[in-house]
């Protein structure tokens, strides 16, 4: 039995199965021979077989007799040869031996639809084969990239991740512990009693170091014009308001999740050209648009760019099965829970999420655009461009209408006074021209902030240092009056 004469007994079987819809007597189709029977076609018992073929059956030829009750059928018979041909019929029979060179001439007139056989099934048979070598060479390569970048995590072998480490790691977390130990959250400020007397007074805006080192919020960055802050969210301070404490553990959490995701999602993309033009524009326009739409919000430090980084490894492993995408997929799990924990740990739990989230869409959405050349988009990326053009026109509808302040912010006002105590940027009076320009009645005089608005008229009751204290505390725990 040669290749030759297996490849085309296995080809015609397949052809009878489908095109003649032939069913197989025994139980199973064998390696060099068969017996297939079909009622409604012209020759209703047909057996294919391999020259010399020792395979055996037992009784299927009475078996499939029983089903034309006891009507004698002639039976078809094929036998495939490496050099004979020959064609015999008697009464009981029709024997037909052919080459495979020779089968569709020699089966002609049996089986008309023998014409599509070589083009159809024997073609189908060697693409099938193809395949299946380009699946097992596609998997094997898969493996391999797949311990190569195991190889690449384990050594850190990275390089935009070195850079995620210095700017949105260790500067923030350097910020945050210059403020806790520098009280940089104290406000010095006077107001004036029921004698018109300016008395002093101080409370503790706990989120003025995120606006001192460059956290962006609708006050400064869009009424204040402070437009720099888009870029430099990022590397400022993180929310420090739970306690040295427990604000050092979720520090650490978030950071060392923030490190694993970053080199995990390089690894993966294995471009650091893609990576860097999806980050940076996601980092710029999520500075804007949070800047523009959440005018209590105070955004700086790593978790924005945490929901950066989940968004670009989201994209980029969503529909992957490769095993280096499904590892991505597990080892985002723990950080994912790690930033649930610190958004409800944080102090505004609302505000966290958003900014979050804001990251999280806009990384998915630069990292798709990128994914694929402009040449190669389809209506996916068409989707994400819109989806883009919303939030960008969202944005720029609320920096045209939301220009001024309804209330304010004491953490700004601790921030504009350490600068100029420090004249970093300028004096006093350039930071009363900023406080005059976002829309607030008040400024600083001789370093400290007079708060006109509390204490406009000795027909109001005094606020003295207590009640504003306490009217701070009450806001942190989000009591509304």
């Amino acid at each position: 039995m040669t290749e030759k004469q297996s490849n085309t007994y296995q080809a015609l079987v397949k052809f009878l199965k489908k095109e003649y819809k032939y069913k197989n007597v025994d139980k199973k189709i064998k390696e060099s021979r068969t017996l297939f029977i079909n009622n409604s076609n012209e020759h209703a018992i047909v057996e294919v077989q391999i020259q010399g073929s020792t395979e055996t059956w037992s009784n299927i030829e009475i078996t499939a007799q029983k089903n034309f009750m006891n009507e004698k059928v002639r039976k078809l018979k094929i036998v495939i040869s490496e050099y004979e041909n020959k064609l015999s019929e008697d009464e009981n029979e029709i024997l037909v031996v052919t080459t495979p060179e020779e089968l569709k001439n020699n089966l002609i007139k049996f089986l008309p639809l023998i014409s599509k056989l070589k083009e159809t099934y024997i073609s189908n048979e060697k693409a099938a084969e193809s395949k299946e070598q380009v699946e097992e060479l596609s998997d094997e390569i898969k493996l391999n990239n797949f311990k190569i970048a195991l190889n690449k995590i384990k050594n850190n072998n990275i390089s935009f991740t070195w850079i995620i480490l210095f700017f949105f790691i260790i500067m923030p977390v350097s910020f945050t512990i210059i403020g806790l130990f520098m009280n940089l959250s104290v406000l010095q400020g006077a107001a004036e009693n029921s004698n018109g007397v300016l008395v002093p007074w101080a409370i503790r805006a706990w989120q003025a170091p995120m606006i001192i080192f460059g956290g962006t919020n609708q006050s400064l960055t869009i009424a204040g014009g402070q437009w720099w802050r888009i870029f430099t969210y990022g590397f400022s301070a993180m929310d420090a308001g739970n306690g040295i404490v427990f604000s050092a553990l979720m520090i650490f959490l978030l950071t060392t999740s923030l490190f694993s995701i970053s080199k995990i999602t390089e690894i993966i993309i294995g471009n650091v050209w893609k990576l860097a033009i999806s980050f940076v524009l996601a980092y710029i326009t999520l500075g804007f648009v949070v800047s523009a739409t959440l005018p209590y919000t105070i955004t700086s430090g790593c978790l924005p760019i945490i929901g950066i980084m989940v968004g670009i490894l989201a994209m980029n492993v969503s529909g992957e099965t490769s095993p280096i995408a499904k590892f991505g997929k597990v080892k985002v799990i723990w950080p994912i829970v790690l930033i649930i924990l610190a958004i409800f740990n944080s102090e505004d739990q609302l505000s966290s999420f958003s900014v979050l989230m804001a990251g999280i869409i806009f990384g998915s959405i630069f990292a798709g655009l990128v994914k694929k050349p402009i040449k190669d988009w389809t209506w996916r990326e068409n989707i994400l461009i819109l989806f883009l053009i919303v939030f960008l026109v969202v944005g720029i509808v609320f920096v045209v209408t939301l220009k001024k302040a309804p209330a304010y912010n004491y953490s700004v006002i601790a921030a504009l006074q350490f600068y100029g105590k420090n004249k970093i940027g300028g004096n006093f009076d350039h930071y009363n021209q900023i406080a005059a320009k976002i829309g607030w009645v008040g400024r600083f005089e001789n370093g400290l902030w007079n708060d006109k608005i509390i204490t406009y008229s000795s027909r109001i009751s005094t606020i003295d240092l207590a009640s504003i204290s306490e009217a701070v505390s009450n806001y942190r725990l989000g009591i509304i009056f």
